[in-house]
């Protein structure tokens, strides 16, 4: 399913610190037995990835190029060193979110395996697994749902340890999916429909923790009226506006916010800090995305190529200075800088 443009200038709500975390505990002990600190142990948790384009690591069979497999086609991957500078299904020039957060957590390079390929010769599951999917929501798809009930099988064939104490999910339902085709004004018009998307994500974490995850990180969403989508129209030069954002975002921090064992990322408030900052000095390119789509509707995507073969997209030189890949991910500099301002909370509330 595909973010379409629905939001117009940036709604920006509550900041929950200056991290753009909310945290209620932190799951220290006296004893550090995971990787940060200097230390040189490996990590004893498990990273268990569920959600959409930001956590994606190459779920999605490839198939013909349409905008779901983009991920598995040119220019995809061209920063992504560790792989060649090659196309691995994820939905950006290099690594994604999931993967910079393994190596926060995990001191692993990138996230554990995708799903799709555990049961192909040498995939070592011992760090935890992937079940995210690029265009993925709460809604009827390959769902969060149906990532927890993959998971849910695979512990009852025990594939995964069912000891779950030192594991961490991350749920990723954030690029905004379910809301594709809504009206900039939904809270007004139909306020049941975000309590509805909100409430799919806060059962989809219950279900994780009658599985047993010990730790739950749930993104907040993303001021999605500030992504080369919605910003097109003005020549990328604002933010467009954005009620469901707010509602969204404020629904979750009243369903989760109190919780010990979830931790709210806050990507509203780190992506804000980038792309409005006027001191932002590592992004000269904060709203433009590096890979453009010829098309203004939603048929055209970054990789597009006409019956002939020609491109139906531009490309940057220098991805590393753009915060955007394409309509609405972030480039492989981009999450790390995003993650860089998310890294020390993790630690502090992970106890590593």
């Amino acid at each position: 399913m595909k973010t379409t443009a629905l939001f117009a200038a940036c709604f920006a709500f509550l900041l929950l610190n200056a991290a753009g975390v909310e945290s209620r505990r932190c799951h220290c002990d006296d004893d550090d037995n995971g990787n940060g600190n200097g230390s040189d142990q490996p990590s004893s948790y498990k990273l268990f990835v569920f959600g959409d384009s930001f956590a994606d690591t190459g779920n999605l069979p490839k198939g013909d190029l349409k905008w779901e497999t983009r991920g598995w086609y040119e220019p995809s991957g061209i920063s992504d060193a560790d792989h060649g500078n090659k196309p691995t299904g994820r939905c950006s020039d290099g690594m994604v979110q999931s993967d910079f957060l393994a190596k926060i957590i995990l001191g692993q390079k990138e996230a554990p395996p995708p799903e799709r390929i555990r049961r192909q010769e040498g995939v070592d599951l011992s760090s935890g697994i992937n079940f995210a999917l690029s265009g993925a929501g709460v809604f009827p798809g390959w769902n969060l749902d149906t990532q927890i009930d993959r998971f849910r099988r695979l512990l009852r064939h025990k594939i995964i340890d069912k000891d779950l104490s030192q594991s961490v999910a991350l749920v990723s339902i954030s690029s905004g999916a379910d809301y594709s085709g809504a009206p900039s004004d939904l809270p007004d018009q139909d306020p049941l429909y975000i309590k509805n998307v909100t409430d799919g994500i806060v059962d989809g974490v219950r279900q994780l923790q009658d599985l047993g995850v010990a730790n739950v990180l749930v993104n907040l969403m993303p001021p999605l009226g500030c992504t080369p989508w919605n910003t097109r129209a003005d020549n990328y030069t604002k933010c467009e506006k954005d009620e469901i954002t707010g509602e969204h975002n404020k629904r979750l921090m009243h369903k989760l916010g109190d919780d010990d064992s979830v931790l709210l990322l806050d990507l509203h408030a780190v992506f804000k800090s980038i792309v409005t900052t006027k001191t932002e000095r590592q992004f000269y390119h904060r709203h433009t995305p590096c890979c453009e789509s010829f098309e203004e509707n939603e048929d055209g995507f970054c990789g597009q190529v006409d019956g002939e073969g020609n491109l139906q997209y531009t490309l940057c030189d220098r991805p590393d200075e753009y915060f955007y890949w394409d309509s609405t991910n972030p480039t492989q500099a981009g999450w790390k800088a995003v993650m860089e301002q998310l890294e020390g909370t993790i630690k502090d509330y992970l106890g590593i």
